[in-house]
């Protein structure tokens, strides 16, 4: 029996069943770079694709360490946000009525009249990846660059053929949300290129306009995923991607007693890159193509580099987006003291096509006539900070029609403004932030009417551990503008002229 049962064992062994177990165990081993893993210490990162390195002229202790003559810091981090919400709006309900023949409704099956609601709870995840290398030449030169990557989301269509959960997840996608480059010097100051933050996000930094949770607040903060015309754009513009993600170049000074100032330059709102591309026009809804593509390797309605062009919406375009600012950073017996003062300008396109009433949809009375003013506008922000609390608040006004779009001839001027206030002890953080901004908004109501939206945001954030945060917040918004209705668009109508919603959310975010 004995010889029996050794000579199974052997044959198990010999088979690679058991032979890993009945050998002799290996020593214990470190992780190795070389499988790109590596224990540490954890620091309550990320870094960012801006950090301490890159983000002012003099290098800075931080989450990325400071390179030495020769030498080259490579740092790749991440975060995975995790949120559960309930949000309730003005415009979850309405009266479906069936759509056209042959249109896409139609296609999707929508051919019954009857109420429609929109489900109120949601749970939202997320991830983002940065990339960056962080270099100091022998001779004092410090340089480098950085990369952020974002994850990117489809609409998801109803199937009864199952739940739509694997298609819906292959069609996202991964993005670069930044990139650029940037040479330093502490003596003479730092110059960054690429797809990057301006003048306005880099003295702002989110701090006069009070993101102080992981969702951002009034800045696309995760509760503001809420239906069409209910949530205000965030026109205060620090940390907005519509003012870092088109290609720039930006100039900081050196210090001196606190102050620097900043400079910037853009041709246009688009990437070189994709100027001499072929842009697929594809069904926003369905994402399927139409069979034409837009080509911008020669001059065409539509392209992002146009100095002119007959569609409507090509006088709408930026050209030479130029930026010039001020800021002060400094301590005053124990009172941190933040201010900036930024003014920005540009070009626009022009409109050669039809100015008919019929064509640009004006309603009577309207002064819309398809043309455009260039921005021209002054933003500014303060915080003081002093025993854990901050106040402050910031403003932005002038020629700019929400978020860096151009206000039509015979539109309104923007004015907005936005104060807050928080206090941090140790991991924990609460605070509360208010805004308000009178716009332009529907470009073809000009001399008509003008837009206002206001929203509140309210919450905390507890630090459970190093990279670890938990957070909940409360937000509140609205948005108002006569003559629009906020669920289908028209104009000229008296009907939802105002959309408003409210909800809130608890969430958990893991930096590493």
């Amino acid at each position: 029996m004995r010889n029996l049962l050794l000579a199974s064992v052997a044959t198990l062994g010999a088979g690679g069943l058991i032979g890993t177990a009945l050998a002799e165990a290996p020593a214990a081993v470190g992780p190795s770079y070389t499988e790109g893993q590596v224990a540490t210490t954890p620091t309550g990162g990320p870094s960012y694709a801006n950090n301490n390195n890159n983000y002012q002229a003099p290098a800075l202790p931080g989450p990325v360490a400071n390179p030495t003559p020769g030498t080259i810091v490579i740092h790749v981090n991440g975060k995975v946000q995790v949120d559960f919400q309930g949000v309730w709006t003005s415009v979850d309900n309405r009266f479906f009525t069936p759509p056209a023949a042959g249109s896409l409704g139609a296609v999707l099956g929508n051919n019954g009249t009857g109420p429609a609601k929109l489900q109120p709870q949601s749970i939202q995840s997320f991830a983002r990846v940065y990339f960056g290398g962080d270099a100091m030449a022998t001779n004092g030169l410090r340089y480098g660059a950085a990369i952020e990557f974002r994850q990117n989301f489809t609409g998801q269509i109803s199937n009864n053929g199952s739940s739509g959960a694997s298609g819906y997840s292959s069609l996202n996608t991964v993005f670069v949300r930044r990139a650029f480059t940037y040479i330093a010097g502490e003596q003479w100051g730092i110059v960054r290129a690429g797809v990057a933050d301006g003048v306005i996000g880099i003295f702002d930094n989110g701090v006069t306009t009070f993101q102080f949770l992981p969702t951002g607040n009034l800045n696309g903060g995760d509760l503001q995923t809420m239906p069409q015309n209910v949530t205000p754009p965030f026109w205060f513009l620090g940390q907005a991607g519509n003012e870092y993600d088109n290609s720039k170049i930006v100039y900081l000074s050196p210090q001196i007693a606190g102050f620097d100032f900043g400079i910037q330059y853009a041709p246009n709102t688009s990437n070189g890159n994709g100027i001499g591309s072929s842009f697929a026009l594809t069904n926003s809804i369905t994402g399927s193509g139409t069979g034409t593509g837009l080509q911008c390797s020669t001059a065409t309605s539509g392209c992002p580099s146009l100095s002119s062009g007959p569609g409507i919406q090509d006088g709408a375009r930026v050209m030479n987006q130029t930026a010039v600012g001020l800021r002060y950073q400094g301590v005053f017996g124990g009172v941190g003291v933040l201010a900036y003062g930024v003014y920005e300008a540009s070009g626009h396109a022009d409109y050669t096509g039809l100015q008919t009433v019929a064509v640009l949809g004006t309603p009577a009375g309207g002064r819309f006539n398809g043309k455009y003013q260039g921005l021209s506008f002054g933003s500014g922000g303060v915080a003081v900070t002093f025993a854990g609390f901050t106040i402050g608040g910031n403003v932005i006004g002038g020629k700019i029609n929400g978020q860096l779009g151009l206000v039509p001839k015979g539109g309104s001027t923007e004015f907005a403004y936005l104060v807050g206030a928080k206090y941090v002890a140790g991991p924990f953080t609460v605070g509360i932030v208010a805004e308000r901004g009178d716009y332009q908004g529907n470009p073809v109501m000009a001399g008509l009417t003008q837009r206002r939206g206001r929203g509140i945001s309210a919450g905390a954030a507890y630090t459970v551990a190093p990279g670890y945060t938990v957070f909940g917040e409360y937000l509140w918004n609205d948005v108002y503008q006569g003559g629009i209705n906020m669920i289908s668009g028209a104009t000229g109508s008296n009907a939802n002229n105002n959309a408003h919603g409210q909800g809130f959310l608890v969430g958990n975010v893991v930096n590493f």
